[in-house]
């Protein structure tokens, strides 16, 4: 039986509290996954927005970026099957208004175990990932939306890169399952995940992911051109701030 701590003296009870502290770590860490541990690198890929050659791109600049033990996953309604990649089939629900996608990704009946490390078909990996592989374990973790560039007090997540351990977000799912139309009155699964995640999730260092046209680039790049923004010129010679591994295409131009 513990000792009540009334009976305790200054120093026993500050042993105690150490004591419990240190069993409460060492608990996180037989919980949290271990670097020698696979990683499941994850992407979404519904519909014909993006075709296959998307995922297969990104399987070849995760396998270039990273040195540690990682399996690659696509969530996707497509049947053909890719080298490298491990498809987890899913009916394309068709929703009628806005991309809704990634919510199934929390869903607990996929065959996950473990770090999920999520890549939107869009980004471009140019430099090692795996302090992103091995940053904050226990935590799910995304981008600070790059507005941040405009303001300084700007907090809202952008949702292009994201880390979790599987089955912690369920709720982001099981919110969503009940009541669908309700989430649908967001304008999409980024909005949702946001809207159900703020006080939990943390953001990825700064430097680590940048928007490629308002932070790698600047917005004063761009012009419209049919109601499209490009960037006036071609540069060939853009070079990222050294701590950054991904540059988010954010947008247009896409």
């Amino acid at each position: 039986m513990e000792q009540s701590k009334e009976n305790l003296t200054k120093e026993q009870r500050k042993a105690l509290k150490a004591k419990r502290r240190a069993e409460k770590e060492y608990n996180e860490y037989l919980k949290s996954p271990k670097i020698d541990e696979k990683t499941n690198i994850l992407c979404v890929r519904f519909g014909n927005k993006y075709d296959r050659t998307y995922v297969e791109k990104l399987r070849n600049m995760v396998s270039r970026h990273t040195t540690l033990p990682y399996e690659f996953v696509c969530l996707t309604d497509d049947q053909h099957p890719i080298e490298g990649v491990r498809s987890i089939v899913r009916p394309n629900q068709n929703y009628a208004k806005g991309w809704w996608h990634k919510v199934h990704m929390f869903d607990p009946s996929l065959p996950l175990q473990g770090r999920i490390v999520y890549f939107d078909l869009d980004v471009v990996i140019h430099k090692n990932i795996d302090k992103l592989l091995t940053h904050q374990l226990n935590d799910f973790v995304g981008i600070l939306d790059f507005n941040r560039k405009f303001h300084a007090t700007w907090k809202y997540l952008n949702s292009s890169v994201l880390a979790w351990n599987s089955g912690t977000q369920q709720h982001i799912w099981d919110q969503f399952k009940q009541d669908p139309s309700l989430a649908m009155r967001l304008q999409g699964d980024q909005d949702w995940i946001w809207k159900t995640s703020r006080d939990i999730i943390k953001f990825w260092p700064r430097e680590w992911i940048m928007s490629y046209k308002w932070e790698i680039r600047s917005r004063q790049e761009l012009h419209v051109i049919g109601g499209n923004r490009q960037f006036r010129n071609i540069d060939n010679n853009v070079a990222p701030p050294p701590d950054c591994s991904v540059c988010v295409f954010h947008g247009n131009p896409n």
